[in-house]
């Protein structure tokens, strides 16, 4: 990721840019590299053994002094003569290029850079910074300002070391979290001083102003104009074929986290199909469905599969370990994805994330258009602590207007920065992330479906069946319990079976038979946060004297929440899961801060 700082005085900068890194850095194959330049103090944080077409972490410079700096990697750049490989886009010669073209056509010139990455242009004599990012904003940005000068970078932690600016908690983030999903929308983070810069966005800085243009936007996709069938099946087929293949590119020992849905099996059965071996990390509760799902899936690709059990020793301290080094952003529930972190370095060196496939390729949000839809989408959740049916409706209102383009596309810009990039950035600190659903060739042939045709994942499921019967003709999909392309009426016997089987099995147990009850969810988060010690650790956080839900909500209120919860089982268990990191983060942001401000290191490239 970047990082950098560009203030009033220069005089304090290296010293500003060396506690940013150690803010942002999570692990020790992270390696910071920095660079002050007059009035710019600049950082970049690598992964140590990413494949490189030369050692060079320098800039790359015009004659005229003009230098240009970018995280992550790139797969296609069909203006400007495509690109080799993804290992030729971290190389000084492809900086170099890049630097040529936005010179001459300014951030145009990336409309159509695959990739997910962060750019930054420096111009000196105007003391102009240019921050750009990829169309999904797959890497994270943030930026903040003081009366001391603006930083920006890959954490919201590191912004927050730049001098002046304040780590004063924005109430709106736990108000929106708890009424929508819990997650913030749009750009807001768990502090008012920082934000996160939208996709597609190129975001000028100077001394004394900061402004932001998108340089593409969803309304230039071609939506929903496909009208040969088999010919568009043929056109997604060939681009999910290179998606997969330049996202394997440079990579010795592949892999993927694999679950029991559609969307991770369909990397694994391309990938299978281009001969490499994957390695496949399921993590969950041994007996859930979802698990046994994907040990038959990874057996039927020869893939090395791997199981990480959930909910082992000190599973909730391992969880609560990563809520700072995620900003806070990502609630109780989803931290879950963080557990099996550490054993990702010793299971793969690129990591192909499936997030976000049925949305991209099949039917989810596809039938938004209007601000009440959206609202049923995100999910609302109201309660006794969220937002009024009236005021979320108004804040629907406002993010469909706010999205150029389609109002289907809201949660592209609104909601998936927020609540999916998250997780893949979690994992960018442990093993290069790459998520060949956001392909832009691959995106923009499936957006070409029509509504008809993708309706009920009809779709979706027949580009799959028919690519790849050997994983997807007879394996169930872990959501249905058929496999896809099943009957509506082979769903609905087979649900009913799964239901009173699960029942007859809970009977059993009741009575002392030595039976196991298997379970839908891999994570069955509402019976093991309800553990004497979990709960009492939600509690007190939660509730402390210095709760600032308490403020926002009232005392009484959030008391009831937990009781609902713990007691009732009626309260979302992501409006707990908010409410728990949002205290946790607030309560000790502070020393964190103080922490890596005396952790200061120098570094050079």
């Amino acid at each position: 990721m970047l990082f950098g700082w560009l203030p009033a005085d220069p005089a304090e900068t290296p010293t500003v840019l060396a506690s940013m890194a150690a803010a942002l850095r999570v692990t020790s194959g992270q390696r910071p590299t920095m660079w002050t330049l007059g009035h710019l103090g600049i950082g970049l944080l690598a992964l140590r053994g990413v494949a490189m077409e030369d050692e060079s972490c320098d800039p790359a410079r015009s004659a005229d002094g003009m230098y240009l700096w970018m995280s992550g990697e790139a797969f296609d750049w069909p203006s400007q003569g495509g690109i080799r490989s993804a290992t030729e886009s971290r190389s000084l010669a492809f900086r170099r290029r890049l630097l040529d073209a936005l010179r001459s056509r300014g951030p145009e010139a990336i409309r159509d850079l695959d990739g997910e990455y962060q750019i930054a242009l420096w111009n000196p004599p105007a003391r102009t910074l240019l921050l750009l990012n990829d169309r999904f904003a797959a890497l994270p940005l943030y930026v903040g300002a003081s009366a001391h000068g603006t930083a920006f970078g890959g954490g919201v932690r590191g912004v927050l070391m730049g001098p002046g600016i304040a780590a004063d908690p924005d109430v709106e983030a736990i108000q929106e979290a708890v009424s929508f999903g819990g997650y913030r929308l749009g750009t807001r983070t768990n502090v008012r001083s920082v934000r996160m810069i939208p996709p597609a966005s190129a975001v000028s800085i100077s001394p004394d102003a900061m402004t932001a243009k998108r340089y593409w936007t969803w309304s230039e996709l071609r939506d929903g104009d496909g009208t040969d069938s088999e010919a568009l099946l043929e056109d997604v087929r060939s681009a999910w074929t290179g998606a997969i293949r330049k996202r394997l590119d440079g990579s010795h020992s592949p892999g993927l986290t694999l679950s029991g849905g559609l969307d991770s099996r369909a990397i694994l059965a391309e990938a299978t199909r281009q001969g490499r071996v994957m390695t496949a990390l399921t993590y969950g509760v041994p007996q859930a469905d979802d698990v046994k799902i994907a040990g038959r899936v990874a057996r039927a690709a020869s893939a090395r599969w791997k199981l990480h059990s959930l909910y082992t020793g000190g599973w909730f301290e391992r969880r609560t370990s990563h809520i700072l080094e995620t900003d806070g952003l990502m609630d109780l529930v989803d931290l879950m994805h963080t557990e099996a972190l550490d054993v990702m370095p010793e299971s793969f060196d690129i990591y192909l994330s499936g997030y976000i496939g049925d949305v991209v390729s099949g039917a989810t949000y596809l039938r938004i258009s209007s601000p009440e839809q959206l609202l049923a989408s995100m999910p609302y959740y109201g309660g006794r602590l969220g937002f009024s049916y009236e005021r979320a409706l108004d804040i629907a209102r406002g993010l469909i207007a706010a999205t150029p383009g389609a109002p289907r596309f809201a949660p592209y810009e609104q909601k998936l920065p927020q609540a999916i990039s998250r997780i893949s950035a979690a994992a960018r600190p442990y093993a290069t992330v790459r998520r060949p659903f956001v392909d832009y060739a691959f995106f923009e042939a499936a957006q070409r479906v029509p509504a008809a045709w993708r309706d009920r994942h009809e779709w979706h499921e027949q580009w799959l069946v028919s690519t790849y019967p050997e994983l997807f003709d007879t394996i169930p999909n872990q959501r249905t319990g058929v496999p896809p392309g099943a009957s509506w009426l082979q769903w609905h016997v087979t649900r009913a079976a799964r239901f009173g089987w699960r029942r007859a099995l809970q009977a059993a147990q009741a009575v002392g038979a030595p039976v196991t009850v298997p379970v839908r969810t891999y994570h069955p988060d509402e019976r093991f946060w309800s553990m004497p010690a979990e709960r009492a650790m939600i509690e007190q956080t939660v509730l402390r004297p210095e709760s600032l839900s308490c403020d926002v909500f009232g005392r009484g209120r959030v008391r009831a929440t937990l009781q609902d919860f713990f007691e009732r089982g009626e309260a979302p268990v992501q409006v707990i899961g908010a409410l728990y990191v949002f205290e946790r983060y607030h309560q000790a942001v502070g020393t964190f801060l103080a922490d890596a401000g005396r952790q200061i290191r120098t570094y050079a490239c």
